[in-house]
């Protein structure tokens, strides 16, 4: 077994109702299937540095939030993406009651950092159209999840596994990060699709 990992954290989060969806299906949008193994993917730029965005629900009820935790590598000869929620996290409900996820990249970093930077400091639990207000629009796959049209690649993912992390089993150097916050679980999500833009 291997793993390729990056690290990434996971924000606040987002939401958007059916009345904000793409009316057209996301095949006209410009999305294609890729192959995991096809794909051009630095985790460590991405996720760490440039940031991406979790989203989970359907056309009645989604959520998104940003993430810069998390990896992306090979578990149980499955191809999959794992990220981390905080208990303290509008989205850890979502998160609970969804069987998909979706992590979404950026083509243009400086373009969508405010977007990002904007579903990670503002809760759907306060703002309901926080997606939409962030500048990002929704269209949803053959599964039903959420893609955000903005990205030039999305994970689609199904939840194989979660379980919260252990704060005593931490290193010591983490621990005290957890003192004044929720501890996350993590998901470990198979990746059943990978859609880029044309």
């Amino acid at each position: 077994m291997m793993i390729v990992a990056a690290a990434l954290m996971l924000c606040s989060c987002g939401g958007k109702k059916a009345d904000q969806t793409a009316a057209v299906p996301f095949e006209s949008l410009g999305w294609t299937k890729v192959a995991p193994e096809d794909i051009d993917f630095n985790p460590f730029q991405t996720v760490g540095k440039d940031w991406m965005a979790l989203a989970m629900g359907n056309k009645d009820a989604m959520n998104s939030m940003t993430i810069s935790w998390g990896q992306c590598g090979v578990l149980w000869n499955k191809p999959v993406f794992t990220v981390y929620v905080s208990s303290d996290r509008f989205s850890k409900k979502q998160m609970d009651s969804n069987k998909y996820f979706t992590v979404s990249a950026f083509p243009d970093t400086r373009k969508n950092k405010a977007a990002l930077t904007y579903i990670g400091s503002h809760s759907q639990r306060d703002e309901p159209e926080k997606t939409k207000n962030a500048g990002f629009t929704v269209d949803f796959s053959e599964l039903g999840n959420p893609l955000i049209n903005e990205a030039s690649m999305v994970f689609e993912c199904k939840i194989i596994y979660k379980e919260e992390i252990k704060k005593n089993l931490l290193p010591d150097d983490v621990r005290p990060s957890y003192d004044d916050m929720g501890l996350h679980t993590m998901y470990v999500g198979e990746i059943v699709n990978v859609f880029q833009k044309k």
